[in-house]
């Protein structure tokens, strides 16, 4: 479900609102709420498999690997995350700003209507020009930016899949916490 939602989500633009997201939130929503269920559930039934409430220590253990996976799960996620936006915003960025040609008549035209549009706010015609490049450079941004976060999502679309084909050929994997209480059952 997660997969499904990121997907729907790639195909987002520049123009795209709070409104947009409607129906991925739905998706999305859902499918956090079945892994959720899901991993709670797997979590407390290998704690009864593996006897690891048996005593406090092993309470413990179980305990503190569980929130170690999850904290640097969790960071892990987000250092990867930020780190492809950023990569991907300065390719797309540059990738839009080769195709933009100073001496093309769509670039004039474009900076030329949107310097006129400045002009009643400006100093002159000078800064009028001026501003009218910084707003290119703000929408290629923009763009950029727009293209980076649907490659993000293309990502974890991507990593979810192979995350239940990974899990599709795991083995179950029996855990012993000591010899005093025993293998696991």
């Amino acid at each position: 479900m997660l997969a499904i939602a990121c997907l729907l989500n790639a195909q987002l633009t520049s123009a795209w609102s709070g409104d947009n997201f409607f129906l991925t939130q739905i998706v999305m929503g859902f499918g956090l709420g079945m892994a959720f269920t899901a991993l709670v559930g797997s979590i407390i039934q290998n704690s009864f498999a593996t006897n690891a409430l048996a005593n406090p220590i092993n309470i413990l253990t179980y305990s503190s690997f569980i929130h170690c996976v999850r904290l640097f799960g969790g960071e892990l996620g987000t250092a990867v995350m930020q780190r492809l936006i950023s990569v991907r915003e300065q390719f797309h960025s540059n990738m839009i700003g080769l195709h933009i040609d100073g001496g093309h008549w769509l670039t004039s035209e474009r900076l030329a209507l949107t310097a006129h549009s400045l002009f009643p706010n400006s100093a002159g015609i000078d800064d009028a020009q001026a501003r009218a490049a910084l707003v290119l450079g703000g929408q290629v941004k923009v763009q950029a930016y727009s293209l980076a976060y649907s490659d993000a999502y293309l990502t974890i679309a991507l990593v979810a899949a192979l995350a239940i084909i990974l899990i599709a050929f795991m083995k179950p994997m029996k855990i012993i916490f000591d010899a005093d209480s025993g293998p696991a059952k």
